[in-house]
């Protein structure tokens, strides 16, 4: 379930910068929270030239927006901003003050995932939820 979005200028990043920005992000959330990769999304929309503002001046921030289910302990949070925000200073050498990460909580209940609502950050609703999707898949579809 997890969204990463890192919004930046076109052109700030390369393709091979992107590859391993969604590499790293994937690593850190999985590695933070035991999450499978298989369900971590980032994403890379760009906008024009001139559409960024800072302080009412053109600008090329980065700026990186992880949506993840509600109800872990603030420590992963952090962790998860911390990590996130050194990868990418140190791939792309931008300024800190140049790069925002923001990690927004959703309720499971608000998100559906291969067809079903995610379960709570527990580890026996993860299994169920990871076993009956397993069940769906093995099932022949008329």
């Amino acid at each position: 379930m997890p969204i990463y979005e890192i919004l930046t200028v076109q052109g700030t990043l390369t393709a091979e910068q992107r590859t391993t920005l969604a590499e790293t992000i994937t690593t850190i959330h999985a590695e933070e929270t035991d999450a499978p990769a298989d369900f971590i999304h980032v994403v890379f929309p760009e906008l024009p030239s001139g559409h960024a503002f800072t302080a009412g001046r053109p600008s090329a921030p980065a700026l990186i927006r992880g949506q993840v289910r509600a109800g872990r302990p603030p420590e992963v949070r952090v962790a998860i901003q911390q990590r996130i925000n050194d990868a990418y200073a140190e791939l792309t050498d931008a300024e800190p003050m140049s790069i925002l990460v923001a990690i927004l909580d959703v309720p499971a209940k608000w998100v559906m995932e291969a067809g079903r609502i995610l379960p709570e950050p527990d580890k026996a609703e993860e299994q169920a939820w990871l076993a009956a999707l397993h069940t769906q898949a093995a099932q022949p579809t008329a």
